[in-house]
């Protein structure tokens, strides 16, 4: 693939350059004790911990195919932790307010994510295309340092579409006055990212932490952030 012509690249923020696992994990363990949880029959932490990202896998799921909605997501979350358990769902109050204030807070970015933004600032525009909620989303670009790389940040919020919508791709490319030819896409999202992506015309990445095989091995595929770098060099890119 030909990257001599790129010019602005777009990162997704969650899992690729913002690490959401260990983030969530800090604010879940402050969590567990805050609400007692234990008492009400969900132990031990681990397994709390583990079951609440599992949830949280299948309601963004349904969100991004516009099957929940922003409210819906927060409390179907829970209340699948409850049946993991084998218990009757309890309403938390507050506990989704708690949750997002305290994960958008914590600074912790996926290794090598302000080296990777520090070397492409000097020859790309940067831009967030994300599906995250606007409060959290730009809490977590300013508690952990990236709010200063980036030209513009796109939420599902402003464009009132999501990944992998075209609209959504649409609406990010014309704010930050780009076009399919001069733009790359990196992101952790087969469905959303990348399929997304690529069903718009877009040059992508897909950044494949896991290093599990992907539906088509055509794409071009990095499992450490520095490897971006490299993959750019070596196609053409500006640097």
């Amino acid at each position: 693939m030909d990257f001599s012509k790129v010019e602005h690249i777009f990162f997704d923020l969650d899992h690729t350059l913002w690490d959401y696992d260990l983030n969530s994990k800090i604010a879940l363990t402050r969590l567990y004790e805050v609400y007692s949880l234990q008492s009400l029959g969900i132990y031990p932490l681990e397994k709390f911990i583990s079951s609440f990202h599992k949830a949280n896998l299948v309601v963004w799921d349904l969100f991004e195919e516009s099957s929940l909605n922003r409210d819906q997501l927060r409390n179907k979350r829970m209340e699948l932790v409850f049946e993991d358990f084998d218990l009757d769902h309890q309403v938390l109050e507050g506990f989704h307010e708690d949750y997002y204030l305290m994960c958008s807070q914590s600074p912790n970015l996926i290794h090598g994510a302000i080296e990777l933004l520090e070397t492409l600032n000097k020859n790309y525009a940067l831009h967030i295309i994300t599906n995250g909620f606007d409060d959290a989303q730009f809490n977590k670009l300013k508690n952990s340092g990236l709010k200063p790389y980036f030209k513009t940040v796109t939420t599902s919020e402003m464009a009132k579409s999501k990944k992998p919508e075209k609209a959504y791709f649409e609406y990010a490319l014309n704010r930050a006055n780009a076009s399919p030819e001069n733009s790359l896409v990196i992101g952790d999202g087969w469905r959303t990212d990348v399929a997304g992506a690529i069903s718009y015309g877009l040059k992508v990445i897909w950044f494949n932490q896991s290093g599990k095989p992907g539906p088509d091995p055509k794409i071009l595929q990095i499992n450490h952030l520095p490897e971006i770098i490299t993959l750019i060099s070596s196609s053409g890119g500006n640097l």
